[in-house]
């Protein structure tokens, strides 16, 4: 959980070079927080478990959260880092970089009230913004408790393969696809898609969505690769359209959808989120969405 710094300029700065910001924003983020969010928004019963400093940016998250009607009984303090910060610069095209300082995101373990959440639930969404052995802990119990792990392996990490194995589907996008290709497969080893299929399925990943932006997403299970279109929008900020990807599927699947389902779902949630500024600002309700769909998706 984050506190989101977002810069608004024409153009992101290159090395040495200093640009004028043309606005500034700050809202709660993070990748557990919009992905919760997502899910809300359109209807989910939603409990976040996260960590945060004792600090003023603490109680705007738990405002956030309770305005939300998210279930914030198991947010952690930690005494002596901060929340954790992002600063987000976003370009005239609506595309970004994101830097984050982890703060008490760092510190987060498994324990017992955490542990319990997850045992509750249908469905588990999990990123790496928190620890790696943290995530394999929550990962584990929510396996044996019959939970759909949802394994958004971002920011990237490398992780045991124990963790693919415990996780229903895992949600890359192609920079972190690349990234795992290259901790994971031989060197010249083919890029097309049926050999990163099997690839995939080689390091125990069961199934997997490779998100690709405009390009939509691939899915791959044991029926091998389907490609899914995106929705075509012209973007504004593409800021937390991944977390709004992510979230939603997690609600499908919750909802009962199959994969393919819930990944077309999550695709028409992050083609909305991005005709839009901001992150969490940006998600649809259910009745939005709707709306939005009948009128033949506006750009």
């Amino acid at each position: 959980m984050n506190i989101d710094h977002c810069l608004g300029m024409p153009a992101i700065p290159k090395p040495g070079e200093t640009v004028l910001a043309e606005s500034v924003s700050t809202c709660v983020g993070g990748k557990s927080f919009n992905q919760a969010a997502a899910a809300r928004l359109l209807g989910g019963d939603v409990e976040l478990v996260a960590m945060v400093g004792e600090d003023d940016a603490a109680r705007t998250v738990k405002d956030e959260l309770r305005e939300l009607g998210i279930g914030s009984e198991r947010i952690l303090v930690h005494r002596e880092e901060s929340t954790g910060s992002a600063f987000i610069s976003v370009d005239g095209s609506g595309e970004n970089s994101i830097v984050v300082v982890p703060g008490a995101n760092a510190k987060m373990a498994a324990c017992g009230e955490a542990d319990a959440a997850v045992a509750e639930a249908d469905v588990v969404l999990l990123a790496c913004e928190i620890p790696v052995d943290a995530v394999a802990a929550f990962a584990r119990r929510a396996a044996m408790t019959g939970a759909k792990v949802v394994l958004n392996l971002s920011p990237y990490r490398p992780v045991a393969e124990e963790l693919f194995r415990d996780s229903f589907v895992v949600i890359v996008n192609d920079h972190e696809l690349a990234r795992l290709r290259s901790d994971a497969m031989p060197p010249g080893t083919a890029e097309d898609d049926a050999e990163t299929a099997a690839a995939l399925r080689h390091m125990g990943i069961r199934r997997a969505i490779v998100t690709r932006g405009s390009r939509g997403s691939m899915l791959v299970d044991a029926d091998g690769c389907t490609s899914i279109p995106a929705v075509q929008v012209n973007a504004a900020d593409t800021t937390g359209c991944g977390d709004a990807f992510a979230g939603t599927v997690g609600y499908g699947l919750a909802c009962g959808l199959d994969l393919a389902a819930a990944v077309r779902l999550g695709s028409e949630v992050g083609a909305f989120a991005a005709t839009r500024p901001g992150a969490r600002p940006s998600y649809p309700t259910m009745s939005q969405l709707e709306a939005w769909r009948k009128s033949g998706y506006p750009r």
